[in-house]
């Protein structure tokens, strides 16, 4: 029993369209994510449980929370469990150095930073300018994937080689 050619070509592309399915939902979902949101200082400070922020650590703040999160933090991103009584509870996501490198945070518990080691606080919020852009190059890039996969199949249909995608009848030999 032998399999017609036309048969094993289209089994070997489906791995090669769900990874480029794969990859687009991928790349899209990462636009999404890193677009839309922004960090925005706090108004007056004021820290809400719940919210995601990134904290600024002075000088002495990063000696002080040296033990914590490492040497030489300046910024740690993370959600605000409790502000009160001159220190800031939070979940701890990831931390920056001095040196700019971002790493994820390693520790399973909360971290209580005091007031006097913060030297700002700014609060992730959604950037609406970005989400548009964003939202513009996701429906562009979707709108061309969906005409090349009508061109494609069209050709196919018709069987007309000089169309892309088009490829020529199978021959079968007895």
């Amino acid at each position: 029993m032998e399999i017609s050619r036309s048969y094993r070509s289209q089994a070997s592309r489906l791995p090669h369209r769900a990874r480029g399915a794969t990859a687009v939902l991928a790349a899209g979902a990462l636009l999404l994510n890193t677009a839309c949101y922004s960090y925005m200082p706090a108004i007056g400070g004021a820290l809400v449980p719940g919210r995601d922020v990134r904290v600024e650590l002075t000088s002495e703040g990063s000696a002080v929370m040296q033990s914590a999160v490492g040497p030489r933090i300046r910024l740690i991103e993370g959600r605000v469990q409790q502000a009160a009584g001159g220190s800031t509870t939070m979940a701890v996501e990831q931390l920056t150095s001095l040196d700019g490198l971002t790493v994820p945070y390693a520790g399973r518990a909360a971290l209580v930073i005091p007031a006097t080691a913060i030297r700002r606080v700014d609060v992730r919020t959604l950037d609406r300018k970005r989400s548009w852009m964003a939202g513009g190059v996701m429906g562009s890039v979707f709108l061309a994937a969906v005409v090349t996969a009508l061109a494609k199949a069209r050709s196919r249909a018709t069987g007309d080689v000089s169309r892309p995608g088009g490829s020529p009848p199978d021959l079968r030999t007895p």
